[in-house]
């Protein structure tokens, strides 16, 4: 007689305000195999709507959720507040099991991130933004897909960038992504951009400055700490930042090509400049993927890690960013910049905005510090040139 199958949990975020209801059951085994997902509002007890008034993050996340069971062992579809799903041909009951809870460990790779109640509240439903102790973490909160951003992503990174590059308390800025298999993987292929352009693309103004113009322009340095797939676009992020800092399970490419996505312009040839023209060439025109180390060899990371030692190492990359000059470092990635847009102009950075530098008291206390063989007085420090990011 085949065995019954009886497994029902229920994860609770408090700080986000709800939780996640499991369950999987038969009374004939795997092949009858029943899941059923729902969702509670901790704070009134009741189900929660699959929809994005009710709440945008469960609403974005049951979408993805149920693609990516439907890549394991289940058949699953969304309902109005339910997800259902069944057990594919001939998966075996541990099979079974571990998609069940694969699935659990899913929910706590996105829901465990946040910082405050999603339900009824006007903050970020994609990513996670915080600032403390001179550093502005963003992390990207969308696992289910692999982190792949859409329009509303792209939206609250530019928002949240901004709010970093205007605060003279941060020093350097962290982008990630949640969970462990995927930094960003690029543009969220399930939303039509004809159909849904907005979604796709963000509902920010022609004259509104997108993402990862901030990256590039905000006076700070910018860390991406990739620890999974690095991806389309994800991979323009990361090559994008200043730094970037990758576990040995990580892999970097393009797909341009291959799905339908005309990339091309200044994101695309800027690759050139960190890796050459033919490497660069070789990884949009044949989308080929690449491993954390052969990234490295080839110049588009800085360092490789363990995944356990991730956090240690931009903790260790943090420490030397706090240690030099804030002004100097803005003035060396305007320099960069205008490399990457093959600009010379007659003037350097430093002479267009801080011509004075050398007359300053950070420089003396830099220069002198060296010489006494002292730790440098931060107070000293010019702050960063006020300079509009368009």
């Amino acid at each position: 007689m085949p065995a019954s199958i009886d497994l029902k949990t229920s994860a609770t975020y408090e700080k986000a305000g709800v939780c996640f209801n499991l369950s999987l059951t038969s009374t004939s085994g795997p092949d009858q195999a029943s899941l059923s997902v729902t969702v509670d509002d901790t704070k009134t007890g009741k189900q929660i709507d699959f929809t994005h008034q009710a709440c945008a993050p469960v609403h974005d996340f049951t979408r993805g959720f149920t693609r990516w069971l439907n890549t394991k062992v289940f058949q699953a579809t969304r309902n109005d507040a339910e997800i259902v799903g069944s057990a594919k041909p001939d998966v075996t009951e541990p099979e079974l099991i571990k998609g069940f809870q694969d699935a659990l460990d899913m929910i706590d790779q996105k829901f465990s991130n946040y910082l405050g109640p999603i339900i009824g509240s006007s903050s970020y439903s994609d990513v996670v933004y915080k600032k403390g102790d001179g550093v502005a973490w963003l992390l990207l909160n969308r696992p289910e897909t692999y982190n792949a951003k859409r329009g509303i992503t792209m939206d609250e990174m530019a928002d949240s960038l901004l709010d970093a590059a205007g605060d003279p308390s941060i020093r350097v800025v962290v982008i990630s992504g949640a969970g462990p298999n995927g930094f960003c993987t690029g543009n969220d292929q399930s939303y039509d951009p004809e159909l849904e352009h907005g979604d796709y693309r963000g509902h920010r103004s022609e004259t509104e400055v997108r993402y990862n113009e901030v990256v590039m322009q905000m006076p700070q340095p910018v860390i991406a700490a990739v620890d999974g797939f690095a991806i389309g676009s994800g991979n323009i992020l990361a090559y994008t930042c200043d730094f970037t800092i990758a576990t040995t399970r990580s892999r970097f490419g393009q797909t341009g090509p291959r799905v339908g996505s005309p990339a091309n312009g200044h994101n695309v040839a800027m690759l050139a400049a960190r890796i050459g023209q033919k490497r660069a060439r070789e990884m949009w025109m044949l989308c080929r993927q690449y491993t954390a180390q052969q990234a490295c060899d080839m110049g588009l990371v800085n360092t490789v890690v363990e995944p356990n030692q991730l956090w240690t190492e931009v903790d260790r990359w943090i420490a030397d960013i706090k240690n030099v000059s804030p002004i100097i470092l803005q003035m060396q990635k305007i320099s960069y910049n205008r490399h990457d847009h093959f600009e010379n102009p007659v003037t350097t950075p430093m002479q267009d905005h801080f011509p004075d530098y050398l007359a300053s008291e950070e420089c003396s206390e830099r220069r002198t510090s060296f010489i006494e063989r002292r730790r440098i007085d931060p107070s000293k420090n010019v702050p960063y040139a006020q300079i509009p990011i368009q």
